[in-house]
């Protein structure tokens, strides 16, 4: 066993008895770990509360390798995300990041993913109201490119022909990206029009348009690329609380 500190963001915690927390963080040097908070509760973990949930920081633990549940020692809390905590787009926002990393990321350590993590966090605290919405579609689309899984949408993925300015595509999940409207006569997945895939094209870049249409439909299509590529198809409980809290609740 040996003592380890890394910078740190704190995604998920829940209680394992009376006095102590099971904390999940992602770090900088080791991914994601889950570490055992003893008496955290109770202030008992030199002195500390539990750090609130997107907490930035250094984690220190005892890490045995062998082990999936290692032992919390201190985080020094940097940067305390008290903006996600007080406004609930935000945090429901952030979320939808958290569960992107929980469902991908191992204990493979990536700095990038360390990076784009924290950084689309600063971002969605600092955004005015008005652009959460695309703010966290940006960041979610970046982070999903940093993972490996950036979708295809200048050429069809099924022939490699450019797509034209005004051309309707359809999306195909399984091929990840667009097909051309020559391609896509006999595929089911959503329609995707010149002016939605121009949209979806600054998201990539990280760039939420000024005026996002069809907000929903682009949470959607989102959330339908995480659920195929990363979270085996399973519904992102995120993605449902903060279209609900955005109003696209159907």
């Amino acid at each position: 066993m040996s003592v380890v500190s890394t910078p740190a963001v704190l995604l998920r915690s829940f209680n394992y008895s009376e006095t102590s927390r099971v904390l999940k963080l992602y770090t900088k040097d080791l991914g994601l770990v889950s570490v055992m908070a003893k008496g955290i509760r109770r202030g008992g973990a030199r002195g500390q509360g539990c750090p609130d949930t997107f907490s930035r920081g250094e984690l220190t633990a005892y890490v045995r390798p062998t082990r999936d549940l290692q032992t919390f020692k201190e985080f020094a809390v940097e940067e305390a995300g008290t903006a996600l905590g007080k406004d609930v787009l935000r945090f429901a926002g952030a979320s939808v990041l958290a569960e992107i990393v929980l469902l991908h990321a191992g204990s493979d350590a990536s700095s990038e993913i360390f990076e784009r993590l924290t950084d689309a966090l600063r971002r969605i605290e600092a955004e005015p109201k008005a652009g959460i919405v695309g703010a966290v579609l940006a960041e979610a689309w970046l982070l999903v490119a940093t993972l490996g899984y950036e979708p295809q949408i200048d050429l069809c993925v099924h022939c490699g022909r450019a797509l034209g300015t005004e051309e309707v595509s359809r999306f195909d999940f399984s091929a990840g990206g667009v097909r051309c409207s020559d391609c896509a006569f006999d595929h089911s997945g959503p329609l995707v029009g010149p002016g939605a895939r121009k949209q979806l094209a600054a998201l990539l870049q990280g760039t939420a348009p000024e005026v996002l249409g069809k907000p929903r439909a682009h949470l959607r299509l989102l959330h339908d690329f995480v659920a195929y590529h990363i979270s085996g198809s399973s519904p992102l409980k995120a993605f449902r609380v903060f279209g609900a809290l955005a109003g696209f609740d159907e």
